[in-house]
């Protein structure tokens, strides 16, 4: 157990303490007891004066140091932006080790859930500061649990989410205070003189005590200045009396600095671009390379030493986040091409973080910036609108990825002709958006196509030979080509382990891609035990929880259930679908596939209410990100339609199976398997509501289509012929149903072994019903 004078077991970016904290002796008693009574408070300026600088994060931060020892975890966030919280709420779950923290996407909503939960500690309080929009950060407050939160901010609209605690202006004997702690010396009526002047506002009393105390100016002086400065605000504008008492304050201050240390003037005014959290130091390091922004600042900038005295002329604390600043100071207006990358790898670093929505925002606004400062053809333009392709696609926005894609090629081989690099990667982005549009036909004439040219150019053993390689591969997964799939991952992956190692990434993805061929080739057993250890390997090199690996858990589910592994596929498909829809909620494409292979999961345990009900939704979000035809959604309509026939809706499943193999034979031919399965469930209907001979009939043509398409040892093709016998035999066909019985049964006893389900069912004469497995695009 804790120490009553321990410090919080996990502390997290507090402010260092004030120690000249002066007064609000009433407020602080105030604050304890509304934070006591549970729920979220708010500290916010009173509406009499409704202005910043009256020191809510000074109190927050005084309250925090006093009351220490009564909590176990403390952490500081600073809430000004959504992505600011989701950094520092990612760094929370990585402190508590909780599962998920690899990405903000799955750390935030772990970290809401083990505060709610009180684990691993019961005794929490955050703080988010300077959180100025209620709407942007009630997401992120935790809903409920035994800890504490405490807003602070100038927006009032907090009143209607919080308890609130009102701070205004100092009291007379406050200001007094404080002006004196600071030095020099300064009589009462000196002081009661400045703190009139001021109107007793903390900030700008702070500003100006500091000031004397690093100057020692007097007093007199000091309010000449003021005064000098307050005439030269009011000049230009007219605002509110407590700005021109903070304006005028820190005036005083910063004019005499210009006198005093101008490379220092300089760095403030520097600075004053960037947002109110601490800036690094290493952010003016080495920035002057070919750059010359003034004689005094370019020698500081030069001179390590220099830079520290320039520094210390205003006591910046340690840097914390990089990316506010970014923000702040609207980099993508910046007309210096370095910037210009910076703002490039910013979206980059948001999108391999795992905040992809806000990596899609920022690219969509640096592109309408690029677009308006250097045209629709320049390099920088043309680099963001390839990503903001691939950002919107990865969030399920496909028809936008498409028309951004499509423009941004035309453009690209305006400037860089037809076989560049540039080209061949947004041809790749073209690509993804004909699997999305479900013609994957189209997609496979064009991922060959760039395989070909990409080969001729660089050779087979370049990397992007391999990786354009691994997207023909795939191209040709989705169009049903199993067998040509694995055989060209199979050279990938052993060039790529070659060139690139064996644990490289893309060798990994690729050893991934081969399990998955292998599996729908229909070799189960093997896939499986390959699938056990590329899982293992993801596991090892990346962590539980990274997204990848939680893929990996994905697609072993489905092999083990391949593979007859019924019990373990439903475990392991359930905490997967948990994870994915958490990180990236319910319309993600991989959360998406998921919830199929889940229901898939639920039917086989027997739990076909459930399998129902979440085969309907899974259906419905396919339709609404995919469309009515596109094969994925077709691939839900007929796994439905197996649970609606084993449910005793077997006509209801014929009208599904009829309309699923009329549009697959349509958009992907009568030889892509998903068309021969949904045939094999079509069948099954058609016997079910006593239509026997038609039920023959389709069954014979796809027991010959199977073979040719899938092979005669395929499960699918066994299960077609199994299912075909039995037909047989219902119509009174006696002699042609044996062909189908103990010589199939000897192929399920080969191909699945003794023990797998499907043999067992062959064995005791039942159906066999075929799933179409989620496929990744």
């Amino acid at each position: 157990m804790r120490h009553h004078d321990d410090p919080p077991a996990v502390w997290g970016s507090v402010p260092p303490r004030n120690l000249n904290f002066t007064g609000r002796r009433e407020l602080l008693e105030q604050l304890g007891e509304r934070l006591t009574r549970g729920g979220t408070t708010a500290v916010l300026p009173a509406a009499l004066h409704g202005m910043g600088g009256v020191g809510k994060t000074q109190m927050a931060t005084e309250y925090i140091y006093r009351h220490s020892q009564d909590y176990d975890v403390i952490w500081w966030i600073e809430a000004a932006r959504p992505t600011q919280i989701r950094a520092s709420l990612t760094e929370l779950a990585r402190r508590l080790g909780l599962p998920g923290a690899a990405e903000s996407n799955t750390a935030v909503p772990a970290v809401r859930e083990a505060l709610r939960l009180g684990r691993p500690f019961r005794r929490w309080l955050l703080v988010f500061d300077a959180a100025e929009s209620p709407e942007e950060v009630l997401p992120f407050i935790p809903t409920s649990g035994p800890g504490e939160v405490l807003i602070t901010s100038c927006n009032p609209g907090w009143t209607g989410a919080a308890t609130s605690v009102e701070l205004g202006v100092f009291e007379r004997d406050e200001s007094i205070e404080l002006l004196g702690k600071r030095g020099p010396d300064i009589n009462v009526d000196d002081a009661n003189r400045l703190a009139e002047k001021l109107g007793d506002l903390p900030l700008a009393v702070e500003q100006a005590a500091t000031w004397r105390a690093m100057t020692g100016m007097p007093v007199a002086e000091y309010l000449r200045l003021f005064d000098e400065s307050v005439a030269e605000i009011l000049d230009t504008s007219a605002p509110p009396a407590y700005e021109v008492s903070v304006a005028a304050a820190w005036n005083v201050s910063f004019d005499e600095l210009k006198t005093r240390n101008p490379a220092a003037h300089q760095i403030l005014h520097i600075c004053a671009f960037f947002s109110p959290e601490p800036i690094p130091r290493d952010l003016f390091t080495g920035v002057s390379r070919g750059v010359s922004i003034s004689p005094e600042l370019d020698a500081a900038l030069r001179d390590p030493i220099k830079l520290a005295k320039a520094i210390r002329a205003r006591h910046w604390p340690r840097y914390r986040e990089l990316l506010p600043h970014a923000y702040a100071a609207d980099i993508v207006d910046c007309g210096n091409d370095r910037v210009r990358q910076f703002a490039i790898n910013l979206m980059r670093y948001l999108f391999a973080w795992g905040d992809h929505e806000e990596a899609a925002r920022f690219a969509e606004y640096a592109l309408e910036k690029f677009e308006r400062q250097l045209g629709p053809t320049d390099p920088h333009t043309l680099d963001v609108a390839q990503r903001l392709g691939l950002y919107l696609w990865g969030l399920g926005r496909y028809e936008e990825a498409a028309r951004t894609n499509q423009l941004t090629l035309h453009r690209r081989i305006q400037v860089s002709g037809e076989d560049s690099e540039e080209t061949r990667t947004l041809q790749t982005n073209i690509l993804i958006d004909l699997r999305a549009k479900g013609d994957f036909a189209q997609g496979l004439r064009l991922s060959e196509e760039i395989y070909h040219k990409t080969k001729r150019l660089f050779g087979e053993d370049d990397p992007e030979t391999l990786q354009a390689a691994y997207q023909h591969a795939l191209s040709l997964r989705l169009s049903g080509e199993y067998q040509a799939a694995a055989d060209l991952d199979e050279n990938t992956l052993r060039r790529r382990i070659e060139v690139l190692g064996p644990d490289h990434p893309t060798t990994l993805s690729t050893n991934a891609a081969l399990v998955v061929d292998r599996r729908e080739a229909g070799e189960y057993m093997r896939a499986r035990i390959d699938q056990e250890r590329v899982t293992e390997i993801y596991r090892t090199r990346f962590g539980e929880d990274q997204a990848d690996t939680v893929v990996m858990w994905f697609l072993l589910s489905v092999a083990r259930r391949k593979d007859g592994d019924h019990r373990s596929a439903l475990e392991l498909s359930t905490a997967a679908l948990s994870r994915f829809a958490a990180a990236y909620g319910a319309d993600h494409p991989t959360t998406t596939a998921c919830a199929l292979a889940h229901s898939i999961d639920l039917r086989h345990s027997g739990d076909l209410a459930a399998a129902k009900a979440i085969g309907e939704k899974t259906l419905e979000t396919y339709r609404r990100s995919l469309g009515e035809q596109h094969p994925h959604t077709i691939a839900a309509t007929v796994d439905l339609a197996i649970t609606l026939r084993l449910r005793g809706q077997a006509a209801d499943a014929r009208v599904l199976d009829e309309r699923a193999l009329e549009l697959l034979r349509i958009n992907v031919g009568r030889n892509h398997p998903y068309a021969v399965i949904a045939a094999i469930n079509l069948a099954s209907d058609l016997a079910a509501v006593g239509d026997v001979e038609p039920a023959a009939a389709l069954g014979q043509d796809t027991v010959e289509r199977a073979e040719r398409v899938l092979g005669p040892n395929h499960p699918t093709t066994l299960a077609a012929a199994i299912n075909l016998g039995l037909d047989l035999r219902a119509a009174g066909r006696t002699d042609e149903a044996k062909s189908y019985s103990a010589p199939i049964l000897d192929k399920y006893r080969k191909v699945l072994g003794e023990a797998h389900p499907a043999t067992i069912a062959a064995v005791k004469d039942t159906r066999a019903d075929c799933d179409i497995d989620p496929l990744l695009m």
